[in-house]
């Protein structure tokens, strides 16, 4: 997903409004902000609160909960908070590279397809911040998603 459009204010004000579609919304908008350092330390001060009006909030989701995608976000936002290492260390199967190149944090150094097919087997990728290499495999259930294994 690329970074969302939505203002800090928007996804604090989703995320406190015990409306489920809103929290689903406003977390994946906060994953979406992964790689972006000053906009997620711009909610840390907000984090107690986030829990406690999420806290028994039902996210729904028949085959993947939905509520994965609140527990990502508290990650994200705890890890920046407490930030030791690069934020890469952050992705994983919602994690589009083809998006996080468009925004300038890793560079696609080649995709490689499945037997002569037009369906992508996997990405090599580099970060741009601390040049950590990754093989990124692309894959598809329910939903299309990404397995992200450190390459160096």
């Amino acid at each position: 997903m690329s970074q969302t459009r939505k203002s800090t204010k928007e996804l604090i004000e989703d995320m406190l409004s015990e409306d489920a579609q809103r929290i689903w919304s406003a977390s994946c908008g906060i994953i979406s902000l992964g790689q972006n350092h000053e906009r997620i330390m711009e909610l840390v001060p907000y984090l107690t609160q986030m829990k406690s009006k999420t806290n028994n909030i039902e996210l729904g989701g028949l085959i993947h909960p939905n509520s994965r995608f609140l527990k990502k976000a508290f990650e994200v936002i705890e890890w920046h908070s407490n930030g030791v290492g690069c934020s890469c260390s952050l992705l994983g199967e919602d994690s589009n590279p083809r998006h996080l190149e468009e925004d300038g944090y890793i560079t696609i150094t080649d995709t490689v397809y499945m037997n002569n097919s037009n369906y992508i087997d996997y990405y090599l990728a580099i970060c741009q911040n601390c040049q950590t290499q990754y093989k990124i495999e692309e894959r598809e259930y329910h939903s299309l998603w990404w397995n992200w294994i450190i390459a160096n």
